[in-house]
């Protein structure tokens, strides 16, 4: 008996394990709430106010690479005063879109980040608000001549059935174990971010033409994204 009481202790042990591992991984089901929340983001309209949007490329291998099980990948322009935003939108399981962050993939590509990202909260109204990381990267692209970006960005977490409003935050802190710890068990995960170029990147956050911009376009995606916060319908059938 003596014997046999750590055995069963150690099957146990393994067994809730794996469950919970399952459960994060999805290696049971479909994952709906994932596919429910991919398809909320063909709602995302190329207009918002006086800003115009045009689709940029995105490549399967960067597609595959980010988790995306839905994305929008757009350049908004605003008529009136030239002024540019760009917009990387996902959604997928977690473990796929916590991770990835600018401070890792734009210093891949060739950036160096100037600074160390910064929280910034953004004021959308009504007692709402948004939080953010931002930072600015910049790059040599020719003699003397440097690029520059300002990127925020942010995650908003599902929760179906909540009823609840979409709320945009990020973690404490940036560190890996911090991010799991607040995202990685979600079954799906929206990663959004802002970015701008040109002498209006080293602006100060609350100056720079993403805040500008994002204040309206949250106003109109939140209401789509609430969608993920209610029951998936049980009609909805993901797409192949």
């Amino acid at each position: 008996m003596s014997r046999i009481v750590p055995a069963l202790i150690a099957v146990v042990a393994i067994a809730v394990l794996t469950v919970v591992e399952g459960r994060m991984s999805d290696r049971w089901g479909d994952n709906r709430l994932c596919a429910y929340s991919a398809s909320l983001m063909d709602q995302v309209p190329k207009q918002i106010g006086g800003w115009i949007g045009t689709d940029n490329e995105v490549g399967e291998i960067e597609r595959k690479g980010s988790g995306a099980k839905g994305y929008v990948s757009r350049t908004y322009k605003n008529a009136s005063t030239d002024e540019q935003v760009g917009i990387w939108f996902i959604v997928g399981h977690a473990r796929d879109t916590y991770r990835h962050t600018p401070d890792a993939c734009y210093v891949g590509s060739g950036f160096a980040m100037e600074q160390e990202p910064t929280r910034h909260e953004l004021d959308l109204g009504e007692g709402k608000s948004a939080a953010f990381w931002t930072s600015v990267f910049s790059r040599e692209v020719g003699p003397g001549a440097i690029e520059k970006q300002r990127v925020f960005w942010t995650w908003f977490r599902p929760e179906a059935g909540s009823g609840e409003p979409v709320v945009w935050k990020v973690p404490k802190g940036m560190s890996g174990t911090q991010m799991r710890y607040e995202f990685a068990a979600a079954p799906a995960l929206f990663k959004l971010y802002f970015t701008s170029g040109g002498p209006g990147a080293d602006l100060p956050p609350g100056e720079s033409v993403n805040m500008k911009f994002a204040k309206e376009f949250l106003a109109v995606v939140d209401p789509i994204l609430a969608n993920a916060n209610g029951e998936v319908p049980s009609d909805f059938v993901a797409k192949e």
